[in-house]
């Protein structure tokens, strides 16, 4: 047996390699993470479909063969059902959205000389009727904002261009995610287990509910944006449908996109409408304008603050700050991450310092987003 001293020694050893490897693997994945977009795609259906896999693994009684067999029947269950809602979906309405949105993107060229040409007109006017002095305050208040705006645009603009001219080296990973998200909800357990026993057994319990509290945000703050996403994605399409604005379907895709950008994505998507319709319909342009305010107000009046605060509640003034911050470290990639990232620092946070302090019962150091995963 060897001597407690040498024991205490290679238990530091094995959780500095850990600990290493977690960074060689953190460092790695975030040098590859262009190529690894497409399985960052699956995180998202995965930490989507996670709940409803638990739910279908909670009906199926735990006896005879339906022991061993019950989370893999869950997730073919649970999967055959999304499935066939996405290809009946796209059966229903892709290829017309295919059409449309091909059809966008050849315009798009013409449509922004368009748009530029009304703009200019506007803007003649605006010169010709509005007094100097009025001007130069109105000005002076709009300089700093368009500067902003129009670096977070551009930025936003060079991702979406490098996304779409890597689109072709993507489709392999593209190809390849079902099975990959089949596995991951069908071995989450196993993978969970197996990392836990790499670290010491006094840290395992800790670690369980730190993993457990990343987890718990993380899924959180993405269904949530999800949902954010695909209500403004159907509403807006509502609303442009009524007023019969050409591309209908396209922007509001694009709309439930942006808004899982925060702050910055409804802006953008109705620049992208805005376009549209200076080129096709100006008359239009204030109605859209108005549509796309209300849907704004009425989303985050309603559904951001209880969504977003269930979520990671985080105060909106505190969220706009991180936005700052994020988009001054990371840009684009900043701006989407630094929410939830912040949200899971203050929870790991609040648990290590409650466990370290030993001030907390351990079933008070979890923070209320937190639990461990299946």
């Amino acid at each position: 047996m060897l001597p407690e001293d040498r024991r205490e020694r290679m238990r530091r050893y094995r959780l500095w390699l850990v600990v290493g490897s977690l960074l060689l693997v953190t460092w790695t994945l975030w040098t590859a993470r262009e190529a690894l977009f497409p399985f960052i795609i699956g995180l998202t259906v995965a930490y989507l479909l996670q709940p409803l896999v638990n739910r279908v693994q909670r009906m199926i009684p735990p006896r005879g063969v339906l022991v061993r067999i019950r989370r893999t029947l869950a997730v073919i269950v649970v999967y055959g059902v999304a499935l066939g809602v996405l290809g009946l979906s796209l059966y229903v309405f892709g290829t017309r959205i295919a059409h449309e949105t091909i059809d966008l993107v050849e315009n798009m060229p013409g449509y922004v000389d368009m748009a530029r040409d009304e703009f200019q007109s506007w803007n003649d006017w605006y010169l010709e009727t509005i007094p100097a002095s009025v001007r130069l305050k109105i000005e002076e208040n709009l300089d700093e904002a368009g500067r902003v705006a129009s670096s977070a645009i551009q930025a936003t603009l060079l991702a979406t261009v490098g996304t779409v001219q890597r689109a072709v080296g993507l489709i392999a990973g593209l190809a390849l995610l079902p099975l990959w998200i089949f596995y991951l909800l069908k071995d989450q357990g196993k993978a969970f287990d197996f990392f836990y026993r790499l670290w010491p057994r006094p840290l395992q319990r800790d670690v369980r509910n730190i993993v457990g509290i990343v987890d718990g945000v993380l899924g959180s703050y993405i269904r949530a944006q999800l949902f954010l996403g695909v209500v403004v994605g159907v509403v807006t399409l509502i609303g442009l449908v009524v007023l019969d604005i050409k591309y209908a379907a396209p922007l509001a895709i694009l709309a439930g996109i942006f808004e899982m950008v925060p702050i910055l994505g409804p802006w953008l998507s109705f620049i992208a409408a805005a376009i549209v319709v200076l080129a096709t319909d100006p008359e239009k342009i204030w109605i859209v304008a108005i549509l796309f305010l209300l849907i704004q107000q009425v989303e985050n009046t309603f559904l951001v603050p209880k969504i977003q605060g269930d979520a990671v509640d985080i105060n909106p003034a505190v969220i706009m700050v991180l936005l700052v911050v994020g988009g001054a470290l990371m840009g684009v990639i900043g701006v989407v991450a630094v929410v939830p990232l912040a949200a899971i620092a203050r929870d790991v946070f609040i648990y290590v310092y409650n466990r370290l302090t030993e001030e907390a019962h351990s079933s008070d150091a979890l923070p209320p987003h937190g639990h461990i995963p299946e």
